[in-house]
């Protein structure tokens, strides 16, 4: 399936100022952090942008109206700075809110994580946001693509086993545009990304993460897209600005080919 970025750098946001793990940082502190990593991969050539509030602590299922606005604050910001297709992802799973922001801004993309079905997670039960997502996006009018995790790794899914059959129901059930795919390998991944291409021919492909600079080149002969976060850090992680070199070396594989 073709369309829409390829190469998508996470802008993980530290915990927000209304999270009590945000106690005293501003929002004027986000959206320089964001603004300073989106610029860094824009300059490092990667092609799409995904921004989370990756540090807010403790999670929850949804987010309060706090929350909503600093992310909107930030998402515009980055929108602003550089000129490429952003998307929204609230955790733990904000599909309404994540569209609503990726609506008021202009963003691209949202990533839901839990778009059908059920797991336990941290937050405990969590429950699909299909309907409320989909709903929403129809009374907004717009034409937002929802990308949907399939056993996203921070959550144990209540039905496990059957991970095509989660696959379908995503997409059957709740109207997803693409599927996200973060198995233990990028190997992993795309192996179930090639069982699932003949259920699903016409659905957007994406791995969420274990790919970095030795594998990116590989992962996108076979798929749709990439998410790449930890692997930008030094150390690697979700903490932390993105660091020019290693965002550097892995858009240079993804271009080239050739491993650094």
């Amino acid at each position: 399936m073709s369309g829409g970025p390829r190469l998508i750098g996470m802008v993980h946001l530290p915990a927000l100022p209304g999270s009590p793990a945000g106690r005293g940082r501003t929002v004027e502190d986000v959206v320089a952090g964001a603004v300073r990593d989106a610029r860094t991969l824009h300059e490092a050539g990667f092609d799409g942008l995904l921004v989370q509030n990756s540090l807010d602590r403790p999670t929850r299922e949804r987010v309060d109206a706090a929350t909503i606005a600093q992310l909107t604050a930030v998402s515009a910001a980055v929108k602003a700075a550089v000129p490429l297709p952003i998307g929204v992802n609230i955790v733990k799973n904000d599909g309404p809110g994540a569209l609503a922001v990726a609506a008021a801004v202009g963003a691209e993309f949202v990533r839901v994580k839990i778009l059908a079905g059920a797991v336990l997670s941290a937050e405990g039960i969590v429950h699909s946001c299909g309907w409320e997502t989909m709903a929403l996006r129809d009374r907004l009018g717009v034409d937002i693509p929802v990308w949907a995790d399939v056993y996203e790794p921070t959550s144990r899914p209540l039905l496990a086993g059957d991970l095509v059959a989660a696959a379908v129901d995503a997409v059957d059930f709740g109207l997803a545009d693409g599927l996200i795919i973060t198995q233990p390998t990028a190997a992993a991944s795309l192996e179930v990304i090639r069982s699932l291409r003949g259920r699903l021919p016409s659905t957007r492909m994406i791995i969420g993460g274990r790919v970095d600079a030795s594998n990116v080149a590989q992962a996108l002969d076979e798929v749709d897209s990439v998410i790449i976060g930890s692997a930008l850090k030094r150390p690697a992680g979700i903490r932390g600005p993105v660091a020019p070199e290693a965002a550097r070396q892995i858009a240079d594989a993804a271009r080239t080919g050739v491993r650094p």
